[in-house]
């Protein structure tokens, strides 16, 4: 720990561009540079501390970015600058523009070439170092478009070279991380030896997402202010290309499988997300819940079984019936207060079982009880809503009219407003612990597949999509596609599927342009979940589970430069129509 904080205070130190501000640098004054360079275990505790600060997003009480899309919404409310469309000049809502973080990848990267570690070691380290740095790169990217490319170190008491002051064309950011991103699979072991560190299929997957980001905006997306955004549109088929052959040299790799332990396909897809033994898993933020921990279950679990938060993150209708039929077929559940149902799963019993292994919904087991999510009560012999009891302080024949997780409680800010709670990442056997040890994925295989299925179709290659795109769909045991049925808005929806909650889909959105048309002028749905006493079952009625309707803008495809940093840059130029 001792060196971790010395190193962590040298990080600092090197901080060109702390707080957004090319000129303020902290003063070293506990150790030497020369001392950090010479030492192979501070060399490899600076590059701890680079991973230290890398951008996951990771499994938070939050997890903002699930309910930004259509996916979910929020007990609290979910209003915001990213839902509410205000985002300006002065507001840039998830922010993320660390230039502090690159230049203490640059100043790496410029003294790791002379230091007396073993090649070997050297050569890993510097392939790590520049696939974070083209990772840092590529956030700032799906953000801002063309940002400030800066590779060396700056002497803060020389001027600086304008070329790093403005910004560059999204088309040149995105060559730069393609191009960092080869030059690290060329030093990086192939030998994936931990979850949470960088090898050479690491590297390869962030490329393919990378990429895919490219292709997407250069065929959906327009140049603007001289190319500051956008990608011209005849880049497009090469993006796709790289794309595709990045991902499948993952999949080729052999170092990397669907994970298919359970027989059970619901129980086998729930498990994914919480076995650490888990050779799907490319890249993972680790926890072990004591040191590093987070508070994911505490906040999201059903509010009853928490210690003091619970049921915050909320599936919307709009999600649940995204998911295809696993037969095949296209009818939707019927609802209202005609059609009746024995738990809170059966209308959607004909759905894809990811949907299951997802979302909770009323009456699964759950620690050693069941989930109530029903938010009233109707006594009528049949059904009638103008009866219904919702009263959280009254119980009908010693029945509670309302159930302990549905948005009748008391604390209403922590039940849900959809009448669904995410199921995804929640550990089971997490009972007595606020602090969570799961880890969170940020590259696995499946996405590989689809990253292949996607970009092989945008390029009209039908036979190699449908085959990619089946081999998430057959571990789900939905009906297989092939090159005369697969078709672009399958690919995508298979892409909502298998991903669906872990913070993929507001991007994905975004690089389609597909934003307004889902997003804007939308009010989202739940259901109001109805106890129907006499027959033992439920009713379910459509509601709006946000009090507001959603707003996107052309744009907010990008985030805005903002004042505060051109005031800290003149060079910079503002993002179109801020």
């Amino acid at each position: 720990m001792k060196i971790f904080r010395i190193i962590t205070a040298l990080s600092v130190f090197f901080a060109l561009y702390a707080c957004e501000d090319v000129l303020d640098r902290k003063p070293l004054d506990k150790i030497s540079e020369a001392d950090v360079w010479s030492n192979k275990s501070m060399i490899e505790t600076y590059v701890t501390d680079l991973y230290v600060r890398f951008p996951f997003f990771p499994i938070s009480s939050s997890n903002k970015w699930l309910n930004y899309s259509d996916e979910a919404t929020t007990s609290t409310g979910n209003t915001g600058a990213l839902t509410q469309g205000t985002m300006s000049r002065t507001n840039d809502p998830e922010k993320y523009w660390d230039y502090a973080y690159i230049r203490d990848c640059n100043v790496f990267l410029e003294k790791i070439g002379s230091t007396p570690i073993d090649d070997a070691t050297k050569m890993q380290l510097e392939g790590e170092v520049r696939a974070i740095r083209a990772y840092i790169y590529y956030q700032m990217m799906i953000r801002y478009g063309g940002v400030p490319l800066v590779d060396v170190v700056l002497d803060p008491f020389k001027p600086v070279d304008s070329k790093y002051t403005h910004r560059a064309t999204e088309e040149a950011v995105a060559n730069f991380i393609e191009k960092e991103l080869d030059t690290a699979i060329g030093l990086l072991t192939e030998e994936p030896s931990s979850k949470g560190k960088i090898n050479k299929w690491t590297a390869c997957a962030m490329k393919a997402r990378a990429c895919l980001w490219a292709a997407s905006i250069a065929k959906y997306g327009t140049v603007q202010l001289n190319g500051l955004v956008g990608i011209p549109a005849a880049r497009a088929e090469y993006f796709y290309g790289k794309a595709s052959e990045a991902a499948a040299k993952v999949i080729a790799s052999g170092k990397y499988g669907l994970y298919e332990k359970k027989a059970d396909k619901a129980e086998n897809y729930r498990e994914l997300f919480l076995d650490k033994d888990n050779n799907e898993v490319i890249f993972t933020k680790v926890y072990d819940g004591v040191n590093v921990y987070h508070e994911f279950d505490e906040y999201h679990k059903p509010y009853h079984f928490a210690f003091r938060k619970g049921g915050q993150l909320n599936p919307t209708l709009e999600f649940l019936l995204g998911f295809e039929n696993a037969d095949g077929t296209t009818d939707q559940p019927v609802f209202g207060k005609d059609n009746l149902y024995a738990n809170g799963w059966e209308p959607f019993k004909k759905k894809d079982v990811r949907l299951k292994s997802s979302v909770f919904f009323q009456g699964d087991e759950f620690q050693g009880d069941v989930v109530a999510t029903y938010e009233g009560l109707d006594p009528s012999p049949t059904p009638d809503p103008a009866q219904i009891l919702s009263n959280p302080a009254v119980k009908y024949n010693g029945i509670p009219v309302v159930g302990a997780d549905s948005r009748k409680i008391l604390m209403e800010n922590q039940a849900t407003k959809s009448g669904f709670l995410i199921k995804k990442y929640i550990d089971p056997n997490n009972i007595k612990n606020i602090y969570s040890s799961t880890n969170w994925i940020l590259f696995r295989l499946a996405e590989m597949y689809l990253v292949v299925a996607e970009a092989e179709m945008e390029l009209g290659n039908k036979k190699p999509a449908a085959d990619a795109l089946n081999m998430t769909r057959k571990r789900a045991g939905i009906t297989l596609v092939d090159e005369t049925t697969v078709t672009i808005d399958k690919v995508r929806l298979e892409r909502r599927s298998e991903l669906g909650l872990e913070t993929h889909r507001f991007w994905d959105l975004r690089r389609w342009r597909a934003s307004i048309d889902v997003l804007n002028g939308k009010r989202f749905q739940g259901l109001q979940i109805i106890w129907h006493y006499a027959s033992g079952k439920y009713y379910f009625l459509p509601m709006n589970c946000e009090t507001f309707t959603r707003s996107f803008k052309a744009e907010h495809y990008y985030n805005p430069i903002t004042n505060e940093r051109i005031n800290n840059n003149p060079d910079l130029e503002e993002n179109p129509n801020y």
